[in-house]
């Protein structure tokens, strides 16, 4: 019998196979927040649920959505756009969460530090998780805090609870002062679970008090790479240009979100109090992030909602006060205009800005963990810019940026009055420049990217002349 020496004495061959590549964020998915008890704030399924259509909520688990519910007529209104999104997620506002409770007077326990967490004892409530903020003498804490997506649920005003603790404190008793999440934390909350969307709206009957759309407009504001609200108002103070009124507050704080004017008008069209998800269904159905699908929302038909019998000057008091609405133009009945934020910028600059930058940094961050290294080189930095022009390039494959001259600041190389063929150029500096501190600490070379927007026509004058 003859005996075989493996292949691999003489050749070695080694497999390695990359990790697959972070797709980039999607923008063409929404949430609805609402309070109907229907999915669990913990456990199985909890927080948020995505769906395909709104018939499915019906069929939800582990409690099915019901007809009567703002979130499932919302959703309906999401889904009846021309182009309908893909998905929806609906997300829930706990009522029986803790928002503020406090130490029991007397019974501010001992042994405490700042940072314990402790969890009040309510019959089947459960999931608070309560900060301790500050403590005072031997221990005993004088302040209590909460924290999104700790807060927990089924918990209601009550006095003098025991509690279990993180830490070494014993004694503690608490009183519960007020229960319910805000819409803002119940949004945040959705974004601790699953951030595959980007517009959000809440769903409530009665409609959205105006503090609650300061908050979730600041919300968008700060955080509109990630998210963007989608609100509406049925203020009569915002129709006739009332000093002071949610379209105006909104616009002196020149928030980046969508205010929209739409009322029940007497009753007849009760479901146009969730204008803001019909809006949102339209912006998510026409980002199909295809070729040549760039869009704006001026002018687009808003399906479900009735338009506003508006005369000439309350139209102009919601064009002065940046708010939109669902309108008639002549023989073109219920079409949403104009797609402007409170800040004068457009839904589409924003969204479009958020995709730019998600898709830059999903590139590089693929880049960096597909290969050993980037060297800090002058080829090193080219694959960097190799890829932040690929981003660029995607996004004027969609339509967003476009061919043009450069009109704003010199950049490096790229002056003013330069053509940009491409609609965008982007530069850096040779590390030759680098300095021996930027070097020690492993940093590329700054990027600069310079994109020109094609934007979108809103309005067109023509001059028209005519001879005998």
């Amino acid at each position: 019998m003859s005996l075989t020496l493996p292949v691999s004495d003489i050749i070695t061959v080694n497999v390695s196979a990359p990790a697959a590549a972070v797709v980039a964020k999607p923008f063409n998915q929404g949430l609805i927040v609402g309070s109907s008890a229907r999915i669990p704030s913990y456990g199985a399924g909890a927080r948020i649920q995505q769906f395909a259509t709104a018939a499915a909520m019906l069929a939800a688990s582990p409690v099915p959505f019901q007809t009567t519910d703002p979130e499932y007529l919302a959703a309906l209104l999401y889904f009846e756009q021309d182009e309908p999104p893909q998905f929806l997620w609906v997300g829930r506002q706990d009522l029986t969460a803790i928002q503020t409770a406090i130490p029991h007077a007397g019974a501010a326990g001992t042994g405490y530090a700042v940072g314990d967490t402790v969890t009040p004892t309510q019959g089947s409530a459960s999931g608070a998780k309560l900060v301790v903020l500050t403590i005072g003498g031997s221990g005993a804490v004088t302040s209590l805090g909460t924290t999104v997506g700790n807060q927990g649920t089924g918990y209601s005003v009550a006095n003098t609870l025991n509690t279990t603790t993180s830490g070494s404190g014993t004694g503690l008793e608490v009183d519960i002062t007020v229960v319910g999440e805000t819409l803002v934390q119940a949004v945040s909350a959705c974004a601790l679970v699953n951030q595959q969307w980007y517009g959000f709206t809440a769903a409530v009957a009665g409609g959205v008090a105006d503090s609650d759309h300061l908050a979730l407009a600041a919300l968008s504001t700060s955080s509109w790479q990630s998210m963007f609200y989608f609100g509406s108002t049925s203020d009569a103070a915002v129709l006739n240009g009332t000093a002071g009124n949610i379209a105006l507050q909104m616009q002196a704080l020149k928030d980046r979100a969508i205010l929209s004017y739409n009322t029940t008008q007497s009753g007849l069209y009760p479901n146009n109090i969730y204008a803001g998800a019909a809006i949102l269904g339209l912006a998510m159905g026409l980002n199909t992030g295809v070729a040549g699908s760039a869009f704006t929302l001026n002018l687009k038909p808003l399906a479900g909602i009735a338009p506003e019998p508006l005369t000439q000057t309350q139209y102009n008091n919601l064009v002065t006060e940046n708010c939109n609405t669902c309108a008639t133009f002549g023989a073109w009945i219920g079409y949403f205009v104009s797609g402007i934020l409170p800040s004068g910028e457009f839904f589409d600059q924003i969204l479009y800005r958020a995709m730019l930058v998600n898709q830059i940094q999903t590139n590089l961050m693929n880049l960096l963990t597909s290969v050993p290294k980037i060297p800090q080189t002058d080829a090193g930095e080219h694959m960097l810019l190799n890829q932040v022009d690929a981003a660029c390039a995607f996004m004027a494959t969609i339509g967003y940026l476009g061919g043009g001259v450069w009109t704003g600041p010199q950049v490096l190389n790229l002056q003013n009055g330069q053509a940009l063929p491409l609609g965008y150029l982007n530069q850096a500096q040779s590390y030759a420049f680098q300095s021996a501190g930027n070097k020690a600490a492993r940093q590329a070379m700054p990027i600069y990217a310079c994109g020109l927007e094609a934007g979108g026509v809103h309005s067109v004058q023509v001059q028209v002349y005519t001879e005998l």
